[in-house]
């Protein structure tokens, strides 16, 4: 790195992660974001134990629980009668076992608290209403534009601008990302407005054909949080921001459990976005630029590993960068080096549980339901085939 400031694009997770590591420990950063206001409406997020190994290092553990909530159990049921196939324990096993919560919360509310740990040390690092336009880069520096027709001198640029990244467009122009043929819908529910027995469920994964819808409490019970996933043929617009219509809602879930319908008829502001992919991009760095999160490695939500694998990105950059202080290229060669093989294979689990949640044969629905039922009666499987994801710790694992 030379004196100049490592530019951030995007004041996302990743983004805030990124620059609240490197300037506690001693390097420049600054973030730009297009939006007026940091803001990330209706979303709900997992945070497993290799997320929280990363936010309990960054000294916000304290500000992390007092928000968060900690999910006793997973259920997941069959889309329309409810039977249970398997309800397995969450926290209780997952802290033992790996040594940090799994923990479920408001995106907004992770963003507020990233953005107050980086204004306490200097208010003048996030920078918003900074519309990205391109960039240049040289050997020794790395020139910024925005569509204000203001301009920024940094050392590196990191894209962490989504899955519509403008800095993976100008760095790879030919790697648009590919619908996936699922859409998604998101909503928040006042927990005041459902039946005590939908308010008293943990956790809990409906599973039909083509099609899921995953439930669970956020800020303290105040609301409920939901993502219903369903095949597709065509999606026009990637943008989660999206507002959807009660009415199709409705028909895409028609004839549900009356739980699903329960929640659906209670939600006031409907979200709906469609789910793209981009498994193989050939790279993710230039000579002074990089993208990570979902601008490098966009995944289906049904590991809910997205928030996750992007904050182990901004640590792994961050540890790449410490490695090579005066070597920009060596950096990120390091970083997409150590990130490439895990993200690529997190993104191949999530798409097997987007496929498992969503089995239409219903003989091999009836075998594969009998076999987890089974299963989980006998351990823990749920936890068990998603160590290798939640032991990861971005801060201690060894760079290669």
């Amino acid at each position: 790195m030379n004196d100049k400031p490592i530019v951030i694009i995007g004041a996302g997770i990743s983004g805030l992660i990124l620059c609240l590591t490197l300037i506690k420990n001693g390097f420049s950063a600054i973030v730009f974001e297009k939006e007026k206001e940091i803001d990330q409406p209706g979303a709900g997020i997992n945070i497993s134990p290799n997320g929280n190994a990363i936010l309990y290092n960054l000294g916000i553990k304290n500000k992390i629980l007092n928000a968060a909530d900690k999910p006793t159990t997973i259920e997941l049921k069959t889309y329309k009668r409810g039977l249970t196939i398997a309800k397995q324990k969450l926290n209780g096993d997952i802290e033992k076992k790996f040594n940090y919560p799994y923990l479920q919360m408001q995106r907004k509310e992770i963003i507020n608290i990233l953005k107050e740990e980086i204004n306490n040390i200097d208010s003048t690092i996030i920078h918003t209403n900074h519309s990205f336009k391109n960039y240049t880069e040289d050997d020794n520096s790395v020139l910024v534009h925005f569509n204000n027709q203001k301009s920024f001198e940094g050392s590196i640029i990191v894209g962490c601008d989504g899955i519509n990244s403008t800095v993976r467009k100008i760095m790879l122009p030919n790697s648009d990302s590919r619908f996936s043929g699922i859409i998604a819908w998101r909503g928040l529910v006042d927990m005041d407005k459902l039946s005590n027995k939908t308010q008293s469920l943990s956790s809990t994964v409906w599973m039909g054909k083509n099609s899921h819808f995953v439930h669970y409490p956020i800020e303290k019970n105040k609301f409920l949080n939901f993502i219903g996933t369903l095949k597709k043929d065509k999606w026009e617009n990637n943008s989660w921001h999206e507002t959807g219509d009660r009415q199709e809602l409705k028909s895409d879930f028609k004839g549900w459990n009356a739980t699903v319908n329960e929640i659906i008829d209670n939600t006031d502001v409907i979200y709906k976005w469609g789910l793209f992919e981009n498994e193989s991009l050939p790279n993710w760095i230039s000579k002074r630029a990089v993208i990570i999160g979902d601008a490098a490695h966009p995944m289906s939500p049904s590991y809910g590993q997205g928030a996750n694998t992007a904050m182990e990105d901004a640590i792994i950059l961050y540890r790449s960068i410490l490695c090579f202080k005066n070597d920009s290229y060596l950096a990120l060669k390091k970083f997409q080096k150590n990130r490439m093989v895990r993200t690529k294979k997190i993104q191949r689990a999530s798409k097997f549980n987007t496929k498992l949640f969503h089995l239409n044969n219903p003989i091999l629905r009836v075998i594969i339901y009998f076999g987890m039922y089974i299963v989980g009666k006998l351990m823990p499987f749920i936890l068990l085939k998603s160590g290798w994801v939640y032991r990861y710790n971005a801060f201690k694992v060894k760079l290669k």
